[in-house]
């Protein structure tokens, strides 16, 4: 039924898979003829835009002063005073905060509340039993993006819930990214590398091959890109002219000194580039020979989903919770590798490296998820369970 009010809740915009993922929905919903709305608590320095037609409220700052205790009392009673006032046929809330903080503003409440899990329950839920309990009572409904963490919940939960996977984004999809890449001056990016190129290698001025091994993510522990540079050097020297690129942010973290000063050690400075956080990837990365994805664990990973609707040849860690399992199938559309193991990492990416032909046949294999994750068949999904929790 047309023309309800859906608020959705997060923390906010920044550019996070889960924001990603909200605003594509917000913007679907909104082009549907839903009255749509987001409320977040802060605005990030750098965020994805609000959708046309689509309302935004920003409940307070994260940074807020009276202590934490205030500040959480502040935010659920804003959250609550908002939910009243606007009277929405159905909340969605994203991320394990964001849900609890849902859950408990909308004590004494009729409106269903349909919540969605984003990454490994195992760190974000088993620390808070009692919280993860009140949730699985008290929500109408929960989104999943795998049954790894479907799993991880009570049958209460299970019984009323749903898989559905993240939606791309359209600009990936192969019938638009073939009108970006006409627009480039004589089919080259703005780097200089070929566009659109499956066999991710450009030829030098000497006739040498110039092999780009790719990563995205922000720059975090979880994420271990070190894991990849371990791998990197094991393999550096079998692959002279190969070098690796980190898209995303966090350059200056903890975690990107740990990568500088192995870096350093391994004096392959030369061949590691940090490019920081990118909005055209998908003219940036077309030419790569490989994407590699070494996190710890992840929900499902839109940057996978993305370079494998590209049609790059892939490389994963088998990490909780299931989403890399989920979207290759190993051997077929890329390959899984045990999480932390950058020896298996190496001797996969050489495997992947010496053979065009296998590099080729796992592209075109990973380029067939797009049929999967096209946006309006996902939007259908969550407009299909949002109605029928909402009712009559």
């Amino acid at each position: 039924m047309k023309n309800r009010k859906i608020l959705f809740h997060i923390n906010s915009l920044g550019k996070g898979g889960a924001e990603r993922v909200l605003t594509v929905l917000a913007r679907y919903f909104a082009q549907d003829g839903y009255e749509v709305g987001i409320a977040t608590l802060w605005r990030a320095e750098n965020e994805y835009e609000v959708p046309p037609g689509v309302k935004r409220v920003n409940l307070g700052d994260e940074k807020a002063s009276g202590g934490r205790l205030a500040l959480a009392v502040r935010r659920f009673t804003g959250l609550r005073e908002l939910i009243k006032k606007e009277n929405p046929d159905i909340v969605i809330s994203f991320c394990m905060k964001a849900n609890f903080r849902s859950v408990f503003s909308m004590l004494g409440m009729r409106i269903p509340l349909l919540v969605s899990v984003r990454s490994d329950p195992q760190i974000d839920y088993a620390p808070h039993k009692l919280l993860t309990k009140w949730m699985e009572r008290k929500a109408a409904g929960c989104v999943f993006q795998t049954k790894d963490a479907q799993a991880f919940f009570g049958e209460r939960l299970r019984k009323k819930s749903r898989i559905i996977w993240n939606p791309i984004d359209e600009k990936y999809l192969p019938e638009n990214r073939e009108s970006v890449y006409s627009q480039e001056k004589d089919g080259e990016n703005a780097k200089g590398v070929p566009a659109g190129g499956s066999a991710g290698r450009q030829e030098k001025d000497g006739g040498a091959e110039d092999i780009c091994i790719i990563t995205v993510g922000r720059i975090t522990f979880e994420k271990n890109q070190l894991m990849l540079l371990k791998a990197f050097d094991r393999i550096k020297d079998k692959f002279p002219s190969a070098r690796v690129r980190v898209y995303g942010e966090g350059i200056g973290g903890d975690a990107w000194k740990e990568m500088d000063a192995y870096i350093r050690q391994k004096e392959i400075a030369h061949r590691v580039e940090f490019m920081g956080p990118s909005s055209s990837l998908e003219k940036e990365i077309g030419s790569a020979a490989l994407f590699v994805l070494p996190s710890n664990y992840e929900g499902m990973s839109n940057a996978l989903m993305e370079a494998m609707v590209m049609g790059l040849p892939v490389i994963a860690t088998d990490c909780p919770c299931g989403g890399c399992a989920t979207l290759i199938e190993d051997g077929v559309s890329g390959f899984l590798v045990p999480t932390g193991d950058d020896e298996a990492l190496a001797e996969a990416m050489e495997r992947v490296l010496s053979d065009k032909t296998l590099a080729g046949k796992l592209a075109e294999n990973a380029g067939r998820l797009a049929e999967k994750v096209k946006p309006l068949k996902i939007y259908e999904e969550w407009r299909s369970y949002a109605e029928e929790l909402a009712g009559d």
